[in-house]
């Protein structure tokens, strides 16, 4: 399976979700995107430290910009926001079958997930720990599948 996360900028949420679903799906090919993403955009060390506390080796990352052979490529796509998940639907209506916000795929809740790149302390922990938990329940309910 090929499954896909998306954010604003593929630096924070959709990288960090990338990375704790990867080992948790290891036969899946798992790959995030953001929708103003800039190759120039570098990987804050709030999201590094937070990964390898979980006990992953971070690998380099480029923050890449989304596209349609993406959107085709994936099949499942994960959203951290409504407003993100909105305005691709809107361009893209032929994949709204495959398209997920989140916390609704994990937990039957049509919450965003906060961006928590402007966090700091303890409340980027908080924010990290909550995505964490959506992409544990996705992976147990994308193994049940």
């Amino acid at each position: 399976m090929n499954i896909l996360f998306i954010c604003h900028a593929n630096i924070c949420r959709s990288f960090m979700a990338e990375e704790l679903l990867r080992p948790l799906l290891p036969d899946d090919t798992v790959f995030s995107r953001g929708l103003y993403a800039d190759a120039s955009y570098r990987v804050p060390a709030k999201v590094t430290d937070f990964l390898q506390k979980n006990g992953i080796a971070v690998p380099p990352h480029t923050s890449t910009q989304l596209t349609k052979e993406d959107l085709e490529k994936a099949d499942v796509i994960f959203f951290m926001e409504q407003a993100h998940l909105d305005k691709i639907s809107d361009r893209y209506a032929q994949y709204l079958d495959k398209m997920w916000l989140l916390n609704d795929y994990a937990f039957g809740r049509e919450e965003d997930l906060e961006d928590p790149i402007s966090l700091s302390g303890r409340a980027f922990e908080k924010s990290a720990e909550r995505l964490k938990k959506a992409v544990t329940a996705a992976a147990e309910k994308l193994k049940a599948e």
